[in-house]
């Protein structure tokens, strides 16, 4: 659930940008990154054949090599027009899958704080 929350946030910060906007918004791409960072870490939480099992057509090591590479500073920088066209091309699938996930296991979402 913590996956979902941060990407679904990512995504609601990013909502009403053209690509263009986005790049030229420098807090609005640090935000992205740390939302982006727990994206990555609470995937790591979840095994990498359950992963499998819940879509195999994705590539979840994706989100999970970003989580290091963001929060150890492996690059100088990070290469934002990459970031947006996986918001625009990859987090939704990715949420999706995770929310169906979720909804048919039982387990219920605890309330936003």
């Amino acid at each position: 659930m913590a996956a979902v929350r941060a990407g679904k946030r990512a995504l609601e910060l990013v909502a009403h940008d053209t690509e263009k906007s986005y790049l030229a918004n420098n807090e609005r791409q640090l935000a992205v990154e740390r939302l982006l960072i727990r994206f990555g870490e609470a995937l790591k939480n979840i095994p990498n054949p359950t992963l499998s099992d819940i879509d195999p057509r994705i590539a979840w090591s994706g989100p999970k090599g970003f989580r290091d590479i963001a929060s150890h500073w492996y690059e100088e920088g990070l290469d934002h027009r990459l970031i947006w066209h996986a918001l625009e091309n990859d987090l939704p699938g990715m949420l999706e899958s995770l929310q169906r996930w979720i909804d048919s296991s039982g387990v219920r979402s605890p309330p936003a704080t």
